[in-house]
């Protein structure tokens, strides 16, 4: 356990978000992460050229602000963007959001998992921190990021899946906030960082992906680990852990593990670690 002025420290919370409040010590497998309502309009029958019959169309709607918005289509892409990573460690490992099967929910990866950065009282070294977690995360996963840049959406505590008025009709990217205790009050205390993503349906209402992810980070608390001896890469680990949620990952009770809630000790995925994270990174794209 990481400690800060000499007092024990929790540096991990696993998801934040309207159904959900972070906590210290994941106690429950599955944790919801953030709410998204789903209604599936009944199949909209529409009269195309004669002679061609009718055409029925299921979609799924979510909530957003208390009214309904329909689910985006995926892209006419079929095909992963980067290749699987296959399963070469075994370990504890544990997800968020689990299948009927057993098998996990993670994003879809045919799309790129688009993310942003609020840059507000970002260190220094926030920037790289940020750059090659996300790098590891995807040659872990198998799944492709792409930066959009910088953004001044707030890490509010209830955040809607889909913004058109920042982002468009698409499901919203992953935000990563750098912020304080002040604006984030889970926060508050041990926790130097948390994060997660929605469960969402396909465009048709069926199946399940993760979409709209977030991190909020806590510039004091991580400035306060890089002033420790392998200060960095202790930062580093963080980020990591919480980009872990993002994609599905949930807290495991073992230390060998960086996905063990209360570690410090670990500057990188431990076996167990990286068997969820390619896992996480197989499961099917959404077929058009």
């Amino acid at each position: 356990m990481e400690r800060l002025d000499d007092q024990p420290v929790d540096l991990y919370a696993p998801a934040f978000g309207a159904g959900a409040l972070p906590r210290r010590r994941s106690a429950l497998p599955g944790l919801l992460v953030l709410l998204v309502i789903v209604s599936l309009l009944g199949a909209w029958r529409f009269g195309l050229l004669s002679g061609l019959g009718d055409f029925a169309e299921t979609r799924a709607f979510i909530n957003v602000n208390g009214k309904p918005v329909a689910v985006p289509f995926p892209p006419k892409n079929t095909t992963r963007l980067l290749p699987a990573v296959p399963v070469s460690t075994h370990g504890t490992h544990a997800f968020l959001y689990t299948q009927a099967n057993g098998k996990p929910v993670g994003y879809d990866p045919c799309r790129p998992i688009r993310y942003v950065v609020r840059p507000d009282g970002m260190p220094s070294v926030g920037e790289q921190l940020i750059t090659e977690a996300v790098a590891e995360i995807s040659a872990e996963t198998g799944l492709k990021f792409e930066y959009l840049g910088p953004t001044a959406e707030k890490p509010a505590q209830s955040r809607a899946a889909i913004q058109p008025s920042l982002y468009g009709a698409d499901w919203a990217p992953v935000l990563i906030a750098w912020t304080t205790a002040d604006e984030v009050p889970d926060l508050a205390g041990a926790v130097a960082g948390i994060g997660g993503s929605a469960e969402v349906p396909g465009a048709d209402g069926s199946g399940q992906w993760l979409a709209a992810g977030r991190v909020a980070l806590d510039t004091k608390d991580i400035l306060r680990i890089m002033a420790y001896r392998n200060g960095y890469a202790q930062a580093r680990s963080v980020v990591l852990h919480e980009l872990a949620h993002v994609v599905g990952l949930d807290h495991v009770q073992d230390r060998k593990e960086l996905m063990f809630p209360e570690t410090a000790y670990l500057s990188d995925f431990g076996p167990g670690d990286r068997e969820g994270l390619a896992l996480v990174g197989q499961v099917a794209c959404e077929r058009g």
